[in-house]
């Protein structure tokens, strides 16, 4: 008995539980859309709602384990997610390219562990830059969808 209870990953059933909530709210929320816009929250929403409904299962019937402690520098994750977070909240103020080239050069700075030479920052800007082009030419002028 004591066994199968270290095979529970109890943080990980939370997780899917909050997973689940957001999804419900993206199909709550995407009733007020058109229907071509509400495709892509319906999705997302019910993949979710799915996805973490099927892991909540398997913690039930013992098929998980708990997680094991990432190696790694947790100030580097908290910074990818603030500087994610931050993007969000800055495209419709800034616009795509400018708040997207932003958040690409601090996720850089977070990335980046060895010492930074011009070599690399020239290479790194100028594969951002074709990144963000083509993104930015994908979504606006392909996929025509309305970018802030």
């Amino acid at each position: 008995m004591a066994e199968s209870s270290h095979r529970h990953d109890l943080p990980g059933a939370f997780g899917s539980v909050l997973l689940i909530a957001i999804g419900v709210a993206a199909l709550v929320y995407s009733a007020d859309f058109s229907d071509l816009g509400a495709v892509f929250p319906r999705a997302i929403g019910a993949f979710l709602v799915g996805l973490g409904g099927l892991y909540i299962l398997l913690v039930a019937l013992g098929r998980t384990r708990a997680g094991i402690s990432l190696e790694g520098s947790n100030k580097r994750r908290l910074g990818v997610a603030a500087v994610m977070l931050g993007w969000a909240f800055a495209l419709p103020p800034m616009g795509f390219l400018a708040s997207s080239a932003i958040a690409f050069a601090l996720l850089l700075v977070l990335a980046q562990h060895e010492r930074w030479t011009p070599r690399t920052a020239m290479l790194y800007g100028a594969s951002g830059a074709v990144v963000l082009g083509g993104l930015y030419t994908l979504f606006k002028l392909v996929l025509q969808v309305p970018l802030p």
